[in-house]
């Protein structure tokens, strides 16, 4: 429980410092009004933070994370480190901040307690940030999923399973639109091949000219092909030269 309570240290500070003023108001001219209004601005934070509800809380995450078998007493260097791991993560889940940042939380919990954290984390009024390998887990609690891939940061709306169809029928668009492409400089290169070797003969009206429009299209379609796969929206097909009009 004193572990515990250094989460909460400020409101414990507030509550000593209550007393004391408490204390002063008995001196030989106090200025009482300004002592009270001190009281009531500590007050309110106390009561903001459920101060007095506290060791109620305590005892109700301890119990949700499996710490209760312990004991609240117990010194931390005394415990191993899946219980370590647990006060650690009872701790934080008491300070309820703005943004919670969990890394594998169900690591060292049995399935009661992770139908708990999953109520906690379903219930939590603030946003969290979840790391975890547990899909069941994932699609339980999050609605946004945010994937690293090739360096790029992509955002899915959705739980996890969502997350995986979605992506899947990105690669599926980003493969075809790939093998278009290489279909398409195939095509160029075979093209200028067949014309090139008349290319000295024939007049810029002819298809030598056209087909020099091609050797360009496809060198600058080579820049492209080594790209890597995903790591950017497949570049504009070369075949959209041959829709320019060239004289």
């Amino acid at each position: 429980m004193l572990y515990f309570r250094h989460g909460f240290r400020y409101l414990f500070d507030a509550e000593a410092e209550i007393n004391k003023l408490y204390a002063k108001m008995g001196d030989e001219g106090a200025e009482v009004d300004a002592l009270l209004a001190e009281v009531g601005e500590l007050q309110d934070t106390l009561e903001s933070n459920d101060f007095y509800r506290i060791h109620s809380k305590v005892e109700e995450v301890a119990r949700g994370l499996g710490l209760d078998e312990v004991g609240l007493d117990c010194d931390v260097d005394d415990l191993s480190g899946g219980q370590r791991t647990k006060v650690l993560l009872a701790k934080l889940l008491l300070e309820k901040p703005e943004i919670l940042l969990l890394d594998e939380p169900t690591n060292y919990l049995d399935e009661q307690h992770i139908e708990w954290l999953k109520r906690y984390l379903q219930e939590y009024e603030n946003a969290f940030i979840l790391i975890s390998h547990d899909t069941p887990f994932l699609n339980s609690v999050v609605n946004l999923i945010y994937h690293m891939e090739n360096q790029e940061l992509n955002r899915y709306v959705g739980d996890y399973d969502n997350f995986l169809k979605v992506h899947e029928m990105k690669k599926q668009q980003l493969e075809a639109a790939y093998k278009r492409q290489q279909q398409e400089i195939a095509e160029l290169k075979d093209f200028v091949a067949r014309n090139k070797t008349n290319v000295a003969t024939r007049k810029w009206r002819c298809p030598a000219r056209r087909s020099s429009t091609k050797w360009k299209s496809l060198n600058w379609g080579k820049k492209s092909r080594n790209h890597r796969l995903f790591s950017k929206k497949p570049v504009p097909p070369a075949a959209g030269f041959l829709r320019r009009k060239i004289w």
